[in-house]
């Protein structure tokens, strides 16, 4: 019986040696990535602490695909009983994108000083619960939060053929439009999370308004789209996890609409690219790329890549990604890019996934890396708006 146990517990016991040593591997301060002497690295250092304190993930949920597994916990644990309202814009070739924001009378000692627009992963929208628990975070900071639901989502079925792509977005632009003229006294900020990231980043750019920004965020965004094809569509978790599983789900929201691309010859060939589609990759090769005019999937890839954007950008941008991310690892951040702008810095957590940043007391709190991120930068803009002061003074 001694023997029996001493060859469970040898084995047992260099395991859990090992996973210690792997755990502590992934603790330690974050990384920050940017121009020498920015001031909005020193603004943020001085005003966040988590930039400067250590990140503890957590225990038994380390490895970055179960990180990235609890927001999809969070969808069953997060407190989702909110007051919103949701709005709907009519495009030009008749699409329709939504707004969400709270119900006025229901927060009525909530100020609208500063307004934040999230705009969530690729098939997030105003009922997708970490969107939910975002807006919550936002809401306690005294922010007025704005949820973008594009094209599609949100269980409406689409009144045009026209889809979105990761490029500069007409929906969002006009969105953007829409909540800056009714609240004519406020500053606004925009969290892009994941494929979000990029819409907002890549439409930011080219938006004529864009000086009423004070900030954007962008949590777990590609900031190099062809690196990032390239592990998803290489056998790896990244294609098991995300790109088949997201591309099943893209398919079966456009399948609801099909009805609308029988209608015209060029929508019908469409319809049959998207039907032989099995990936995400798929989907962007086949479908998404042809739409929007593109000459090839590369040459779609190269004009909404980040890495350059980032490069041109003139809004103050943070983004957060973790150095685990199965999509986009450490490996693959733009650094020439980001140190090239004074407007851009990259947090780099050692832990994480995608979009995960669960801390050592989950699931008992909630409370991410990145939740606490965007609980300061937002309490340092509020009290900046208070003290009617520019936050970051950019070159």
């Amino acid at each position: 019986m001694v023997q029996i146990d001493l060859y469970l517990w040898i084995p047992f016991s260099v395991f859990v040696i090992i996973y210690i040593c792997y755990y502590a591997s992934k603790c330690g301060r974050p990384c920050i990535y940017a121009k020498k002497n920015s001031m909005l690295v020193k603004r943020l250092s001085k005003e966040c602490p988590a930039f400067k304190s250590y990140f503890l993930p957590s225990f038994f949920f380390t490895l970055p695909n179960l990180q990235s597994y609890t927001t999809e916990l969070d969808d069953s644990l997060s407190y989702k009983d909110f007051d919103f309202k949701t709005r709907t814009i009519t495009l030009p070739d008749n699409g329709e994108v939504f707004y969400t924001e709270p119900e006025a009378t229901s927060y009525p000692r909530l100020s609208r000083k500063l307004v934040a627009v999230i705009v969530p992963g690729y098939t997030g929208d105003h009922y997708t619960t970490y969107v939910l628990k975002l807006a919550r975070i936002l809401l306690e900071q005294d922010v007025w939060p704005v949820i973008f639901t594009d094209r599609g989502k949100g269980g409406v079925p689409m009144r045009s053929q026209k889809f979105f792509s990761a490029g500069y977005n007409d929906g969002l632009a006009k969105v953007l439009d829409t909540i800056m003229d009714t609240n004519v006294n406020s500053k606004f900020a925009v969290i892009g999370i994941s494929f979000g990231g990029m819409v907002a980043a890549n439409t930011i750019l080219h938006h004529p308004r864009r000086k009423a920004l004070l900030a954007q965020v962008l949590i777990s965004t590609p900031l190099s789209s062809l690196q990032t094809i390239k592990r998803l569509n290489s056998f790896s978790a990244a294609r098991l996890l995300y790109n088949i599983p997201f591309g099943h789900r893209i398919k079966a929201l456009l399948l609801q609409s099909e009805d609308i691309y029988k209608s015209s010859l060029c929508g019908s060939t469409l319809l049959r690219n998207l039907k032989a589609c099995k990936s995400m990759t798929d989907i962007d090769e086949k479908f998404i790329a042809p739409m929007f005019g593109y000459s090839s999937v590369d040459a779609y890839y190269r004009d909404i890549c980040l890495s350059k954007t980032l490069q041109h950008i003139h809004v103050p941008t943070v983004c957060i990604n973790a150095d685990d991310d199965p999509c986009f690892t450490k490996e693959m951040y733009p650094i020439r890019a980001i140190k090239s702008n004074p407007n851009v810095c990259l947090v780099g957590t050692k832990a994480g996934g995608h979009y995960g940043f669960a801390g050592m007391t989950w699931p008992y709190s909630l409370h991410t890396f990145s939740d606490q991120i965007l609980q300061e930068m937002f309490s340092m803009l509020r009290k900046d708006l208070r003290l009617d002061l520019n936050s970051f003074t950019n070159d």
